[in-house]
């Protein structure tokens, strides 16, 4: 389950009293062997600070970027800052996204000072960004087909003898593609959309996430090497590799690999 609005605050406020050097329970000081390789190679971030770690490896430039708002607020947000800064300069990203934050990785060096300067973190124009952003239109297809069933639009036939999940699909994409070009008020398609951004990317949490990060200090770093709070993010796009390597495996030999720099 991702993070809810208040165990984000919780945790934020909780990383803020161990970047002061107070762990005060089981959890932080099972943890704080790793906050402070996170302290000495970056930064630990307070509550009213969000951390930007930017470095380069043979795999790009990554941007690794933790506000501590729950997944699927990063989601949003990663498509967000992306297609904000790709205003700036045509450049491709690739995202994954944790709890803790999300990362942006790309062929080229990120505009990144030059958005920051102007409007990355601005929760101004939001509800044209974010569709701008997303793949919106296919994302709204495949909620579409749910509606379509519960509306009677397409028969998923009888008992035992019911269509497959692709004829399904396929028929709730027929009506979803008819209603786009000649009915685009039609109000079961506005409720596609809407049961995407509140459903899938919470718009109303990430209006409000984005209001608490244009307010707050924006501390970038550029570490020589991946950090604890970076690795999760850096396994979770690991993992859609193919090798034929196991994935633990791959990532004991990178947990070996900066368990050494760590010392």
């Amino acid at each position: 389950m991702p993070l809810s609005g208040e165990l984000a605050d919780m945790l934020r406020r909780r990383l803020g009293e161990a970047a002061n050097g107070e762990f005060r329970d089981a959890e932080l000081e099972a943890l704080e062997p790793l906050l402070r390789v996170q302290a000495k190679w970056s930064v630990i971030p307070h509550s009213d600070e969000l951390l930007i770690e930017r470095l380069k490896s043979r795999d790009g430039w990554h941007l690794f970027v933790f506000p501590f708002e729950g997944r699927l607020v990063h989601e949003g947000l990663a498509a967000l800052l992306a297609y904000r800064m790709s205003r700036i300069r045509k450049i491709t990203f690739s995202m994954s996204a944790n709890d803790w934050g999300f990362e942006l990785l790309s062929s080229s060096e990120p505009p990144l000072e030059e958005a920051l300067a102007g409007d990355l973190l601005s929760p101004e124009n939001l509800g044209d960004d974010i569709n701008a952003s997303l793949n919106a239109t296919e994302m709204a297809r495949r909620q579409f087909r749910e509606i379509a069933r519960v509306t009677g639009l397409v028969f998923p036939g009888f008992p035992r003898s019911g269509k497959t999940a692709r004829q399904l699909q396929a028929s709730s994409g027929l009506f979803f593609d008819v209603f786009t070009r000649y009915d685009p008020g039609n109000m079961l398609l506005g409720q596609a959309y809407r049961e995407v951004l509140e459903r899938q990317l919470e718009r109303s949490r990430l209006g409000v996430a984005l209001k608490r990060l244009s307010e707050s200090r924006v501390v970038v770093t550029d570490p020589e090497r991946f950090t604890p709070l970076a690795f999760p993010l850096l396994v979770d796009r690991t993992r859609n590799k193919l090798s034929s390597e196991s994935l633990a495996d791959r990532v004991k030999r990178m947990q070996l690999a900066l368990e050494r720099a760590a010392g």
